[in-house]
């Protein structure tokens, strides 16, 4: 394996197994309440955050094919990330150059010959060029290269789908992963395949839902009816690739792994992998598939829940397809919709009661609390 450093958390999980290591120092950090409630705060995030990073919008096997495409609003913006006819993927408003109707009007995903817009039909190429104007010559001096649909900056990168909301930008992905890229490549991001996907939308701020999986201290008990016994109690660790987050949770079969040598360990058997790609997105290696899930906000107390599952081939028999369903379900249902959408929904109700003032985290939510000082950090450099 040429990338240790997800190597290196598992053997360090190992060795606090087997008492030759400590676990994080105990802290304590309050976020205050406001930094979940607060529309000023909210729209700071949304300017700061999301439209000034890339994002990750997809895995580029859910639009494998020229005209596929996925239909969005997730930021505030109607967009359509689309593959064109010679492969390349990229993002366009939604929007048309004429008089600003939406061209493709049901959000999703689909496949499209071409955009054509409802209202006057000017028609639109894959690649977002203007194709035709009906009754062109009751136009003066239009040039129809210059009205193409407003492009925003996409790029594919280990099999994921980047892309970053502001049409002025020029993304720099290499600055914005910092070498997450390696890690991906360790788990085999781009050779995974889309399977199935559910999006939801959830009443609480998508801090509170990045706050549940950052914290490696609920698993046992939040979920103890569902992935809790498959699991230690709290033997996690994590650590920085730039500003995103790492994270090797314990399985049980890490009692396996204190006497085998670096080569001999098993990434997805003896560990689950997360790692929260700054801000907005958590990928998690499982043992059988990979979830990648992404968290829009659309208001203090609203965010769009994207849950995506990646399996290693495409299901071809009905009984890997069931296998994967029931899976799916099992995840999506019973633990993500059941357990941590149910207790950061609770959350927010509780913050809004005026009950706390701020929210406590300690050093067994470690990757939390940097998660926090990062946001702090951004936050305050933008003033």
């Amino acid at each position: 394996m040429s990338h240790t450093a997800p190597v290196t958390l598992v053997q360090k999980l190992a060795q606090r197994h087997a008492g030759e290591a400590t676990g994080p120092a105990p802290c304590s950090k309050r976020v205050p309440v406001s930094a979940y409630t607060d529309p000023v705060r909210l729209e700071q995030e949304r300017e700061k955050l999301f439209m000034a990073r890339p994002l990750i919008i997809a895995h580029e096997t859910q639009i494998p094919n020229p005209g596929d495409a996925i239909v969005y609003d997730w930021l505030g913006l109607p967009l359509i990330t689309i593959r064109d006819k010679d492969g390349e993927v990229g993002t366009f408003m939604n929007v048309c150059r004429h008089r600003g109707m939406r061209l493709v009007q049901e959000e999703g995903q689909t496949c499209l010959r071409s955009m054509v817009c409802p209202y006057h039909q000017w028609t639109y190429g894959l690649d977002g060029s203007l194709r035709n104007i009906p009754r062109d010559e009751s136009f003066v001096d239009l040039d129809l290269s210059e009205l193409g649909l407003v492009s925003l900056p996409t790029e594919v990168r280990n099999g994921l789908v980047w892309m970053q909301a502001d049409k002025g930008a020029r993304m720099n992905l290499d600055a914005h992963l910092a070498g997450l890229d390696q890690d991906l490549d360790v788990f085999d991001m781009a050779g995974y395949h889309f399977c199935q996907q559910h999006v939801r939308t959830v009443d609480c701020n998508w801090k509170l839902v990045q706050d549940a999986f950052l914290d490696g201290y609920h698993v046992v008990r939040l979920h103890k009816n569902t992935v809790g016994p498959f699991f230690p109690d709290a033997l996690a660790e994590s650590d920085l690739i730039g500003d995103h987050t790492r994270s090797a949770v314990a399985r049980n079969e890490i009692a396996e792994a204190v006497d085998l040598h670096a080569e001999q360990l098993d990434l997805r058997h003896h560990s689950s992998f997360s790692y929260t790609v700054f801000p907005n997105a958590v990928l998690i290696f499982h043992p059988e598939y990979t979830s990648i899930i992404s968290l829009f906000p659309q208001g203090p107390d609203k965010t769009v829940f994207a849950h995506t599952m990646l399996t290693p081939q495409l299901p071809e028999s009905e009984e890997q397809r069931d296998h994967f369903r029931r899976s799916f379900e099992l995840i999506d249902q019973g633990v993500f919709e059941a357990e941590d959408i149910f207790v950061s929904i609770g959350a927010q109700r509780g913050l809004l009661s005026g009950a706390n003032d701020a929210l406590l985290f300690g050093g067994l939510e470690e990757a939390a609390v940097r998660f926090h000082d990062i946001i702090e950090r951004e936050l305050a450099s933008a003033n």
